[in-house]
């Protein structure tokens, strides 16, 4: 297999999205990082083969009214986000998307009880992140999708591997809120500082797509 599927972004992947759903940003991201971000439990985002992550912004009919958010058992409290999932090396960012919905939520897109379906490719975020304690940089991108489910679908994880501690819906004005209380997380535990900053980048960047 091509090493080039060891980037974040590949070139034609984004160029054929992009064809398909129309153009969208790719922004780039620079950050400063330290342990346990990256090198910690529970904060591993670029091991275990992940080449970027996949984000999905579920809603039930308008997602300005109501988009859907997670918490971990491990986390803070105030840690609730839009769910992600890892895009493995020689894994497509659309198999990804699939794969995460159903397992997190039991919804399968186009078909199933509860069929769900792509509507919109928001864009790419890809970050540069340089790790002090390691000395190194560590590159990785988020790509965010906006998913439709049926009026009264329930999602319910078929992974406990996934440690889902529950569900919350927020509005998309509500996500600058969001990352506000993901930023501060520093209040409640120091450990998730940096995780906590680097989560809030994605909610920004889909209050922007979708709320203008």
């Amino acid at each position: 297999m091509s090493s080039s599927y060891f980037l974040p972004v590949e070139s034609h992947e984004l160029a054929a999205l992009r064809a398909r759903f129309g153009p969208v940003p790719h922004k780039q991201v620079t950050m400063t990082v330290d342990s346990p971000f990256l090198d910690g439990d529970g904060q591993l985002l670029t091991t275990r083969n992940r080449r970027a992550e996949i984000c999905y912004i579920l809603h039930r009919g308008d997602p300005r009214e109501a988009v859907l958010l997670h918490r971990k058992i491990y986390y803070p409290s105030s840690a609730w986000r839009l769910p992600t999932g890892g895009i493995e090396r020689g894994e497509s960012v659309l198999d990804t998307l699939a794969r995460e919905i159903e397992e997190e939520t039991s919804f399968q897109i186009e078909k199933g009880p509860n069929p769900v379906r792509i509507e919109a490719f928001l864009g790419v975020l890809s970050y540069e992140m340089f790790h002090r304690t390691e000395q190194r940089m560590h590159s990785f991108a988020t790509w965010h999708f906006l998913v439709s489910a049926p009026p009264n679908a329930q999602p319910v994880s078929m992974d406990p591997d996934e440690h889902l501690d529950g569900w919350d819906w927020r509005s998309i004005d509500e996500m600058g809120a969001v990352a506000d209380e993901l930023e501060q997380i520093t209040a409640q535990d120091s450990r998730w500082y940096h995780w906590g900053r680097y989560r809030a980048l994605s909610h920004r960047f889909v209050e922007r797509a979708i709320g203008g």
